[in-house]
């Protein structure tokens, strides 16, 4: 880039930049790139490219490159990830038990028990014939079709994600009743949470726990919505 060429020159930084001028060979496409620039001339302002990490680099070698500052912060983030995990690992725990303590419960407990338990849960809850049809009626077909322990663990967790919400949930938003203070500061929070699928909380999860663990998933579904 002759125009930052001209400037690091210009504020005397040319000894600065050469010292960090590595001997190496020169490749062929930064020899024809120093070509086409001495054969441009000039750059008029609408010419200037942007003050890039790497345009910076080509006119001045110790300016670092830009994957030089990404793999930094790469680097950065993964020593963050080793102590929130020795901290945080301790305290979701008891989640990944919880989780597949329920999961044992369906591969444990005969099927029939839990479409009866299910069953006789709905017509409590619901007091309707019609819905408890069309859930029975349900729960047949996922049989048919040799879904329906598919669909038991997906209810265990459900349930136990829902436990958790109704858990963590409830005592937020008591506190928040009672304190004007607490609620100023969650709601803008909670605003922007509520903006977000619950998928997209399994980014950073992903960063801090391994896709094998059940709590992963847990903490997306059960903790992120009570927030929410």
């Amino acid at each position: 880039m002759a125009f930052y060429d001209g400037l690091f020159n210009q504020l005397g930084l040319r000894g600065w930049c050469d010292a960090s001028d590595s001997a190496g060979p020169v490749s062929i496409a930064e020899l024809l790139k120093k070509s086409k620039e001495a054969n441009a001339g000039g750059h008029s302002a609408a010419n200037v490219p942007f003050p890039s990490l790497d345009a910076l680099h080509d006119a001045c070698r110790a300016v670092p490159r830009t994957r030089e500052l990404t793999t930094g912060i790469e680097n950065s983030f993964l020593h963050v990830r080793v102590a929130l995990k020795t901290v945080l690992d301790p305290m979701t725990q008891p989640l990944s038990w919880l989780l597949d303590f329920s999961l044992k419960v369906v591969e444990v407990v005969p099927w029939w028990v839990l479409v009866i338990g299910l069953l006789l849960l709905v017509y409590f809850a619901s007091r309707s014939w019609s819905i408890l049809s069309l859930v029975a009626a349900t729960l047949f077909l996922l049989g048919l079709t040799d879904h329906l322990h598919y669909a038991l663990q997906t209810m265990a967790i459900v349930f136990t994600c829902t436990f958790i919400c109704i858990l963590v949930g409830i005592p937020i938003g008591i506190m928040m009743a009672k304190s004007n203070r607490l609620e100023s500061v969650s709601l803008p929070i909670l605003d922007m949470l509520q903006t977000l699928p619950s998928f997209v909380y399994l980014i950073p999860l992903i960063f801090l726990f391994s896709v094998t663990e059940s709590k992963l998933y847990g903490i997306a579904s059960s903790f992120m919505p009570s927030f929410r």
